[in-house]
């Protein structure tokens, strides 16, 4: 343990010498989730005045705003390159933010391959162990390749993150660290699960029908997968399996509720099979103490041919807007990039392989803008600029709360009556019309 400690302090730098490295045109990767640099991220603030052009990487951070952004809001000294936007992404104006779209599974391939360069990766890590290993807690997903893949990775130190069950990719030995951080070390920040809502438990109710005993199931972060975990809970469903890339809090209540025991699983069997944690901190104490979570790379979680290894794989996902094609759009409001493809496609195309498998894609049938105006989330097409996340020829089942329906094999005619059939009422006879219009018919 000596040789490890003398090593951590060879290794150990201030915030501002670490900052004061950074320079012009220097891109510089805080990681993501949990782990996002804060320690570099205040000094480098510090410098907005002498810096020009330094784009800072991100992807969904899980930590308070970006000081860099708040220092520098012309976007001179710094840039934002998004992997995928969350909320603190969504607060630096939109002329100093660029997204980068991929889907999360190939988010490695990508940094591995040099499409990506870093001159400095900056990020949170737990103190070395014994062993002189510094570990990726709670959210490995694709920590190893950004460190692996940097000209400089600098280890900004957290005495709340631990030592946590894994392989090599949820760790780095002390030798492959240049620099050591060490700072306040705030606590992972605690995000409650969102509030179901009427639509969301019938959306759910829908859903839960869908899902045979032994699936293996994949569900994401939201108000309506919240609603399909309470509800499988309360049911008679057993057996499950758990392949998914983010682990929000209703795994957790699946697992305590005896539902989830992976003996179907056709790969790493009785496990838990996840990339990143998103949920209050209660579900980050359940990933660190509970045996049968693995914490892993997104490039296994999504890789679609290990999700299609599974029978009955079922992915859960939403999306904001689907046209009458079926394309969906998943991370575009008024053309407007607000998210990311993230892990939507990689588990739409998973569970297409896998034998019985759905991938289940759902939306509330309105939602309601500041001027009080409700809109169909079903449109007959989507406005210039809109992005599509899933392609039409992808979409396997679409749910609102009037229903659920299975676009695959499915022409384009027959697609836009089962969708019209799950819209709200009220814009029922509209897109008909519009469907006309748009000349979608038998072929």
């Amino acid at each position: 343990m000596s040789s490890v400690m003398d090593e951590y302090r060879s290794k150990r730098i201030s915030a501002e010498e670490a900052a004061a490295m950074v320079k012009s045109g220097d891109t510089v990767d805080y990681y993501a989730f949990n782990a996002s640099s804060q320690y570099l991220d205040a000094a480098l603030a510090k410098r907005a005045g002498e810096l020009e052009n330094v784009t800072i990487r991100s992807e969904l951070r899980l930590a308070p705003p970006m000081q860099v952004f708040m220092a520098d809001s012309t976007g001179k000294a710094f840039r934002l390159n998004s992997l995928f936007k969350g909320p603190f992404e969504n607060i630096v104006p939109d002329a100093c933010c660029s997204p980068i779209p991929s889907r999360l599974g190939y988010y490695e391939t990508i940094f591995r391959a040099g499409d990506m360069h870093t001159d400095i990766a900056s990020f949170m890590v737990s103190p070395p162990d014994d062993d002189g290993y510094l570990y990726f807690f709670p959210s490995p997903a694709l920590a190893k390749a950004d460190v692996d893949t940097a000209k400089c990775f600098m280890a900004e130190i957290n005495d709340t993150y631990t030592p946590f069950r894994g392989d090599e990719h949820r760790r780095i030995h002390i030798s492959e660290v240049d620099y050591i951080i060490e700072g306040d070390s705030p606590p992972v920040l605690d995000i409650p699960s969102p509030p179901s809502t009427d639509t969301d438990a019938k959306i759910a109710d829908f859903v839960a029908r869908e899902i045979p005993n032994g699936a293996c199931i994949q569900i994401g972060y939201g108000s309506v997968p919240n609603a399909v975990a309470n509800l499988i809970a309360h049911s008679d469903l057993k057996d499950l399996g758990v392949q998914t890339e983010m682990l929000p809090e209703g795994i957790m209540t699946l697992y305590e509720a005896g539902k989830i025991n992976g003996v179907k699983k056709a790969v790493d069997k009785g496990l838990i099979t996840a990339s990143f944690v998103l949920g209050p901190k209660r579900l980050v104490e359940f990933v660190r103490d509970c045996p049968d979570v693995y914490m892993c790379t997104a490039s296994y979680t999504n890789n679609p041919w290990v999700i299609g290894q599974h029978e009955n794989f079922i992915s859960v996902n939403g999306c904001l807007e689907i046209d009458l094609y079926g394309q969906v759009n998943s991370e575009c409001v008024v053309n407007r990039t607000i998210s990311g493809t993230g892990g939507q496609l990689d588990f739409v195309l998973g569970a297409g392989i896998s034998k019985g498998g759905k991938a289940i894609l759902c939306t509330p049938s309105t939602y309601t803008r500041k001027d009080g105006t409700v809109v169909s989330r079903i449109v007959a097409s989507f406005a210039p600029g809109t992005v599509v996340t899933t392609p039409r020829s992808c979409v396997h089942y679409v749910c609102t709360e009037y229903g659920i329906v299975n676009l695959r094999g499915r022409n384009l005619w027959e697609r836009a009556e089962l969708l019209i059939g799950i819209a709200h009422p009220d814009f029922r006879d509209d897109l008909a019309k519009q469907a006309e219009t748009l000349l979608l018919k038998h072929k």
